[in-house]
């Protein structure tokens, strides 16, 4: 017998927060046949904040007369006595209970998203109605709790059975690691899951499997070379191509690339959304490089795009272009897996819960994968943490000290690109390899950058390096427990790690200090740019010396230490302290960013990343190239491409534009209203309207926004307004991940709202029907006092006009670009910014959207009057 179970809340902690409502329901594990059942709303004894009462539906008049948790508890205890318990989820629930003094601690327990996440990897989410909906288990009033309780049940039983399923050589795999722990709760999930017939298994056996399964060899393909190739100009490749649509501009765009390619020069292209740009990049850099013999590199911010590219583009232009080509992708080393780093987690001591569930869901993961990134998955908690022992990082991975060498993920990549004429990779890899020992980029001489408006953020990210107290404590943990284990000595180790963390303790007081000194104590999150009045008067030279000493004492250590491989502890160590150096020189100001950040939840830590972008591509990039094409739909700013130059340092660059085929005045039509107010205090307005319009749309609908607090504001005043008339509202950070809510979105979206921030401005495509209405909140401008922006306003004569506007412009078209997305879309864009027209910088906005779009400014009657005439017909 199991007990399934599920508490509403009033929020998330459980010390502060209370219970609103218990579910437990005992079932038969063998028929999952439901015994009985004890349920109740509970009174909290505080009123329950407005948000949950909008996601559970339960409200303060429900719990009025409802029993207080100590009548309950009792009763509860009782019902639940020793028997296993099952939640989804299920350690919230239960810390829960015992926080309240319902005392579970004992009690086994069982947990779908567990299961879960190991069982179903390729999963999108593992969010309960999700789960639900993949696996056909009905599932209605999410959030309250009997019904999460029952559909728990149905999906527990979907989850065994496909345990049950697994392969023998699978369900062996499993059990070796399930019996490296001695938690008490994955004991019974070997006797539950795995019958007695699934025998036991030595790590020589267990090892074999995997090795066997991931394979040694890979079909190595000499690099496609064809220097008398002869084709009938570009246009006969399309021709070839027969389904895709003919493009005057996208052949042009072609030409370019491959005269560019072909004479070795750099150029910048505009390309809009609909001219095919994709294929207009490919085509040239597949014939140069099979001509030539030259690798083409193609690099992408987002993973969407690079995975289209090579899945999807590349595999129909190796299919259809009329000649052979070879082409790969490569990513960052921490994306691949480390079979060496997998076996050192197998071979420790005793594991817990947490590492147990996740290295099941790797091992069976490799079963699956063919290219062995690890961002095939998704982590949760603790598994971050998990993940810098099994990444690829160590530098000692491709050398012949790794017995896994020729087994390894990123060695079979690498051996890709050898024999590859294109290979796409991203952004993030493309900046952060540059100066990194062992770099590709000496292989990189001609290059194709694709959503190029994005580089300035990418190669900020990419860059930037933090430190906290946190980070230096966990591999000094680490360390420390591998020196107990191989029993070696240890205190010249324990006498540096003494001293550096009570200087970083010192930094971290101070940089506290300097952040309580600038900013309300009242904020959640405060970060702000470190200038030169963060030094005392004696500065940190002496501290600077002192901790250098006491790293580098700590590194030689490490290096000496031949029991056992330190170098990936090395490596991270090595660049502590080059941050530590950094944050540390007061006169670093000129070439690095540095910034001091607290949160609640993590503390102080500190940043740094490069200050100009320019010259470092300028000294690190462009030179070094043959050849590079920039491109995006979004690069201009008033017809000009300064902007882009000044930011990037493009002066030796040859610029091209190219004018949309679509016809906006037939397919779009922008309205701006003119009577909701100043953007500034006008959020009552602003929510009173989009409820009006929302229930008269029903959905079809995407709303950008700046904050996630208007998010909260629009979602808390109008989800239950909505949910009564069935429309759904989806609003991120409250209803889930990204994927998640687009998931939800697509399914039904003639009755979704979609909510989205930051993310959602790019990246993200509805196609065709699904998205008739777009809402734009604000202008996406920078938070003025967000330390990069603030650093990087020096460069500009005028911070607001030059650097501030066009930043908004860019992400501003980014934005619309979401609504149409071929010549058959047609849709309607609602600017609520009332700056468009109230200032004297308001038209570079206007001038933002297409030249030909209808422009219609109304009062928010007129219009909502016009669309329902308009819905109506």
């Amino acid at each position: 017998m199991i007990i399934a179970f599920d508490l509403e809340t009033t929020g998330l902690d459980r010390y502060n927060d209370e219970i609103i409502e218990i579910a437990l329901v005992k079932f038969d594990e063998k028929t999952y046949k439901i015994l009985d059942t004890f349920s109740s709303l509970v009174n909290p004894g505080v009123p329950i904040p407005e948000l949950i009462s909008n996601i559970t539906n339960i409200f303060d008049s429900d719990v009025e007369g409802a029993p207080v948790l100590d009548e309950l508890k009792k009763d509860i205890l009782a019902f639940i006595g020793n028997t296993p318990l099952l939640g989804h989820n299920v350690f919230f629930d239960r810390d829960f209970f015992i926080e309240k003094g319902i005392n579970v601690r004992e009690n086994i327990v069982l947990d779908t998203f567990f299961l879960a996440n190991m069982l179903c990897f390729h999963e999108k989410s593992l969010n309960l109605e999700m789960l639900c909906r993949s696996f056909n288990v009905p599932f209605s009033g999410a959030h309250r709790a009997l019904n999460d309780v029952m559909a728990t049940i149905r999906l527990f039983e979907k989850l065994t059975g496909k345990f049950k399923k697994l392969s023998v050589t699978k369900k062996k795999i499993l059990k070796y690691i399930f019996e490296l722990s001695e938690d008490q709760n994955i004991d019974y999930r070997i006797d539950y899951l795995l019958s007695e017939d699934v025998e036991s298994i030595i790590f020589e056996s267990f090892e074999k499997q995997i090795l066997k399964k991931v394979g040694k060899l890979i079909e190595i393909k000499d690099l496609i070379v064809d220097k008398k190739l002869k084709i009938k100009g570009l246009e006969s490749i399309y021709e070839n191509l027969g389904t895709v649509e003919k493009r005057e501009n996208q052949l042009e765009m072609t030409k370019i690339v491959f005269e560019t390619m072909k004479k070795g020069n750099k150029s910048v292209i505009e390309a809009p959304t609909g001219l095919g740009k994709s294929f207009a990049y490919l085509i040239p850099s597949i014939l140069h490089s099979v001509k030539t013999g030259e690798k083409v590199f193609i690099s992408t911010k987002t993973k969407t795009l690079q995975d289209q590219l090579f899945y999807k583009d590349l595999s129909f232009l190796e299919d259809n272009i009329g000649f052979d080509f070879h082409h790969t992708k490569l990513k960052g080393r921490r994306n691949y897996m480390s079979l060496k780093g997998f076996f050192d987690e197998i071979v420790l001591d005793k594991i817990d819960y947490y590492k147990v569930n996740f290295l099941s869901k790797i091992a069976l993961w490799v079963f699956e994968t063919t290219y062995g990134e690890l961002d095939e998955l998704n982590y949760f908690g603790a598994e971050f943490g998990y993940l810098r022992n099994i990444n690829a990082d160590s530098a000692l991975l491709l050398t012949d000290k790794n017995i896994y060498r020729d087994y390894e993920f990123l060695f079979k990549a690498r051996q890709r690109v050898e024999t590859s004429n294109i290979v796409v990779i991203n952004h993030s890899l493309l900046f952060s390899d540059l100066k990194s020992e062992n770099s590709i980029f000496g292989k990189i001489k001609n290059l194709v950058i694709d959503e190029a408006h994005s580089i300035e953020d990418s190669i900020t990210e990419s860059l930037k390096t933090r430190i906290n107290e946190k980070n230096i404590t966990e591999i000094f943990n680490f360390i420390e427990n591998t020196l107990d284990k191989k029993n070696i000595k240890k205190i010249e180790f324990l006498n540096g790690k003494e001293q550096i963390l009570g200087h970083i303790a010192l930094i971290m007081d101070y940089a506290m200090s300097y952040i309580d000194g600038k900013v309300s104590k009242e904020q959640k999150y405060k970060n702000i740019l470190i200038k030169k009045d963060f030094y005392p008067e004696a500065d940190f030279v002496s501290l600077k010396s002192k901790i250098e000493l006491s790293f580098l004492d700590i590194i030689d250590f490490l290096a000496c230490t031949s029991e056992y491989d330190f170098t990936k502890e090395i490596t991270s160590l090595q660049s502590y302290l080059n941050i530590l150096k950094i944050l540390l020189n007061k006169d670093s100001e000129d070439e690095y960013i540095k910034i001091a950040n607290y949160h609640d939840n993590t503390g102080v830590s500190l940043d740094c990343t490069l200050l100009n972008p320019g010259n470092y591509l300028m000294n690190n990039l462009w030179g070094n190239l043959r050849s590079v094409i920039l491109t995006s739909a979004t690069l201009k700013i008033s017809d000009s491409f300064d902007y882009f130059i000044q930011l990037l340092s493009l002066e030796k660059f040859q610029f091209y534009s190219f004018e949309s085929d679509f016809d906006y005045n037939k397919q779009a039509t922008l309205f701006i209203p003119n009577n909701l107010g100043s953007i500034k205090n006008n959020s009552k307005e602003v929510v009173h309207f989009l409820g009006l319009f929302y229930s008269l749309v029903r959905g079809k609908t995407l709303t950008l926004l700046t904050s996630f607090s208007i998010i909260r504001k629009i979602y808390t005043a109008l989800n239950l307004q909505l949910k009564h008339d069935d429309i759904n509202l989806y609003a991120q950070s409250i209803g889930g991940s990204k994927t998640k809510l687009m998931s939800f979105f697509m399914e039904s979206p003639e009755n979704s709202i979609l909510l989205g921030t930051d993310s959602f401005w790019e990246g993200v495509d509805i196609p065709g029907e699904k998205l008739k209405y777009l809402v734009i909140h604000k202008f996406p401008f920078s938070v003025p006092s967000d330390p990069i922006f603030q650093a990087r306003s020096v460069f500009f004569k005028d911070p607001f006009k030059d650097y501030s506007v066009p930043k908004a412009i860019i992400k501003l078209k980014q934005g619309f670009g979401r609504l149409i997305r071929s010549k058959n879309d047609k849709g309607i864009v609602i600017l609520i910014d009332d700056r468009i027209y109230s200032t004297n910088w308001g038209k570079v906005f206007l001038e933002a959207f297409p030249k030909d779009i209808n422009i219609k400014y109304s009062d928010s009657t007129h219009f909502l009057n016009a669309i329902e005439r308009n819905i109506s017909k």
